[in-house]
């Protein structure tokens, strides 16, 4: 039974718009005052990077809207089942990632054989991985865990456990810094494993998990709130409906805290299929068209207040000819954020935000993305999981060889990039609310391709432009760059430091993904 509180505000489809206030701001000009407002408290932003995806910072707007940015799906197959000892399996949907401070890209992944028609006549190993660069991959002899009679293979945690969701613990002692926990088959108990160096696994505890803990959970260590959260994999009833358009079984995404690790506390839902999700398809007398099998939750290292949620979603909305589950039983990646870890927003109209590749490929029919996103360079680098076949294994008919392959892949895209304030090629423009900065230089996270531009304007609180500081007085920019520079006549903000201050975007053909205040 899901246990309350739930979030008071909805997932919505898209960030609201707020109407009350377009047609005074449609009335500004270039150097106009904007008119008089309640007056609130400025918000604190100091020299933390701000990202634009939501009306945190839109207090007034005019021919922009939010778009989001689905990654580039590469296509690359980097890691597969192509050792002699895995020739029996393949590596599934339940792997993780990690970035270590030496540059190395670590990967555990799932690597599944089936063993016979039974739900748990099967074996799954966690099988360990590295790269350098991020796409070739060396599967090192370690020598631990026999598999097919011999220990020359890289299998660190063997067993039927419920694949890998690998963390670093920074509470931990230096023995325990790794962590992972999995439901361990076919008892269905919910364990934690802990490692010196994410290669040597040892039993942490059986974690009391006060709810379902099948498919991949995700827990990490968050110092904004001073606990461990949770999100796992929840099935809601009748009983459990957080509002009145809940009236069937299906997954959800839950969030719980931690304290100890070993208890799971204070759940709540982050995401679930609401009544716009089960209106797009008839769906089944039991069940929605669709639902959310679990969820990737991360804190965005680059933004102190964002998480991002990349939600499993799972379709079955057609009867089956076949007469197995209901079709087309495929799965992709949906995009949400929150400032708070509980109150989650969809973003994109609900459109996928990773999907399955074309017919023929590795991640036809699958896509599962995997903890945790990392960093390489300017860019976000996302791992996934991907599969040729269905969850009620209808292989693609353009398989190669018929043959049923799983793999990893990853989608790559710029820093920052998950949503942006786009202004069309006629041009568009919004205001900030009142905002408190340190230091001296602005700069943008921004692209106007070749013929676009943006200019800032800095208001003092009466909504007049601040002398220098105006939209005439600020340069031209055109570029494409997470870091460009914002100049002015009246040169760097220093003298501007701690006041009260709107910043005005003046945009053509033009895309701002955030904007940061720097020393």
């Amino acid at each position: 039974m899901l246990h309350r509180p739930f979030p008071a505000t909805r997932p919505s489809s898209r960030i609201a718009q707020p109407a009350s206030r377009l047609a005074a701001f449609a009335a500004v000009t270039l150097a106009g005052a904007l008119p008089a407002a309640a007056p609130a408290a400025p918000l604190q932003v100091g020299t933390q990077k701000q990202l634009l995806l939501d009306e945190k910072f839109v207090e007034q707007r005019r021919g922009v809207q939010w778009v989001m940015n689905p990654p580039h799906q590469t296509g690359e197959l980097l890691v597969s089942a192509d050792q002699e000892y895995e020739n029996d399996g393949m590596v599934f949907l339940y792997s993780s990632v990690v970035k270590e401070d030496d540059g190395r890209v670590r990967l555990w992944y799932d690597l599944m054989t089936v063993t016979g028609p039974g739900p748990y006549d099967h074996q799954r190993w966690v099988a360990y991985a590295e790269s350098r660069d991020g796409i070739r991959f060396v599967k090192p002899n370690l020598g631990l865990h026999e598999k097919k009679g011999s220990k020359a293979n890289n299998v660190v945690l063997p067993g039927v456990i419920g694949g890998a969701s690998v963390w670093i613990d920074p509470q931990a002692p230096a023995g325990q810094r790794y962590k992972t926990q999995a439901k361990v088959y076919p008892a269905g108990k919910f364990h934690m494993f802990s490692s010196p160096d994410g290669i040597r696994w040892s039993l942490w505890a059986e974690i009391q998990p006060q709810g379902a803990t099948d498919t991949q959970t995700i827990i990490f260590w968050d110092d904004r709130l001073q606990r461990y959260l949770f999100f796992g994999r929840h099935k809601l009833g009748d009983k459990d409906a957080p509002t009145a358009d809940i009236d069937a079984r299906f997954r959800s995404v839950r969030r719980a805290e931690m304290t100890d690790l070993t208890r799971i506390q204070n759940t709540g839902l982050a995401m679930w299929p609401d009544a716009t999700d089960r209106r797009i398809y008839p769906g089944t007398a039991d069940q929605p068209p669709m639902d959310y099998y679990g969820a990737t939750v991360f804190r965005y290292s680059e933004a102190g207040d964002v998480y991002i949620m990349l939600a499993q979603t799972f379709w079955h909305w057609m009867p089956a000819e076949d007469g197995r589950i209901t079709a087309p039983g495929t799965r992709d990646v949906r995009l949400a954020f929150s400032r708070d870890s509980k109150t989650f927003t969809r973003v994109g109209e609900r459109r996928p935000f990773l999907r399955p590749g074309p017919e023929g490929r590795f991640d036809s029919r699958q896509i599962w993305a995997l903890p945790n996103p990392i960093r390489m360079g300017d860019e976000i680098w996302i791992y996934y999981a991907g599969a040729n076949f269905d969850r009620a294994d209808r292989t693609d008919p353009a398989a190669p060889g018929g043959r049923r392959i799983g793999g990893i892949g990853r989608a790559v895209m710029r820093l920052d990039g998950f949503v942006s304030i786009d202004a069309p090629y006629e041009g568009g423009e919004f205001t900030t609310p009142l905002l408190q900065f340190a230091g001296r230089h602005l700069e943008l996270n921004v692209d106007t391709s070749a013929g676009g531009s943006v200019r800032v304007e800095l208001l003092a609180e009466d909504g007049g432009p601040i002398p220098g500081f105006s939209g005439e007085a600020s340069t031209w920019h055109v570029g494409n760059s997470v870091r460009l520079p914002v100049t002015w006549r009246r040169g760097d903000l220093a003298g501007l430091a701690g006041r009260p201050v709107r910043l005005r975007f003046l945009m053509r053909d033009a895309k701002l993904y955030a904007f940061q205040f720097r020393e």
